[in-house]
């Protein structure tokens, strides 16, 4: 447990600043679409008044007013943004431990102990880094409410769009327990397969990694399809049944994932 933890920390140094540039960026960037937006929705109002002479309800009735949800429709983008530099970062963990000038993973792979500290480190710091995302962007989805409420003129606001997360990624920012547990739920076997793929194309030759890697994504993804097609055609099940039967399934490929990856490192993955 010791070792964990150290090599926990050691990761999370070793991340947080690219982490706190890349979120500060992201956020920048989400509270100046904020702006930008209703600057340009008064700008576009204003020019619609002088064109045609009209008071600025009748303008309105023709561009409509603006709306949170409308304003903050670049954090959608961000956000998705944001689950690409997460999944580069699951593969990146890795291997700038064998491509850095100083081969880092000889120095792991070299520790007393078992190695599953390295596995669950490198885990659990992904897994931080996913749940602080997720949290900084509520933050940043709150702020940037507060910021619209205070540039926008009452006037030109909709006031039936008064929710900060009201049509902006709703079932992703819903901050209800259950929601949360299964979006993280299953950021955690996206990354855990990504983990398994990594130390399979470690573990084996260019060829064989590449064989056992389409192995690895056909045949889950095959089995998946067939007992859906099977079940939708027999009707065997019924709805929520076949729900509870994939959540069962999912959580046996994970256990084998977390296996499978754990015995690659402690048995294929030599210094």
């Amino acid at each position: 447990m010791k070792q964990y933890i150290q090599l926990t920390n050691e990761e999370i140094k070793r991340s947080f600043k690219l982490y706190v540039i890349a979120v500060l960026v992201m956020a920048v960037i989400e509270l100046a679409s904020i702006v930008a937006q209703v600057m340009y929705h008064e700008r576009k109002v204003e020019n619609f008044m002088e064109l045609n002479r009209v008071s600025v309800a009748e303008a309105l009735k023709q561009i409509d007013t603006l709306g949170y949800s409308e304003a903050s429709s670049f954090f959608s983008y961000m956000t998705l943004i944001g689950m690409a530099i997460v999944v580069i970062y699951a593969i990146q963990i890795w291997y700038r431990d064998w491509l850095g000038e100083t081969k880092y993973i000889y120095r792991l792979l070299m520790l007393p102990g078992n190695r599953a500290s390295i596995f669950f480190s490198k885990l659990t710091t992904v897994f931080l880094i996913i749940v602080s995302f997720i949290g900084i962007q509520w933050c940043v989805l709150q702020s940037g409410f507060y910021l619209f409420d205070w540039l926008i003129q009452p006037e030109y606001q909709n006031r039936s769009d008064l929710s900060p997360v009201r049509n902006v990624m709703n079932d992703f920012y819903t901050m209800n327990l259950i929601d949360l547990g299964i979006i993280l739920a299953i950021s955690l076997f996206i990354v855990s397969f990504i983990f398994l793929l990594v130390l399979i194309e470690r573990s084996f030759r260019k060829g064989k990694a590449i064989v056992r890697i389409g192995l690895e994504i056909f045949v889950p993804v095959a089995l998946t399809i067939g007992i859906l097609a099977f079940l939708d055609e027999t009707r065997y099940l019924l709805e929520k049944e076949t729900m509870f039967l994939l959540i069962g399934l999912s959580l046996c490929y994970f256990v084998y994932m977390i296996w499978k990856s754990l015995r690659l490192l402690q048995r294929k993955i030599t210094v």
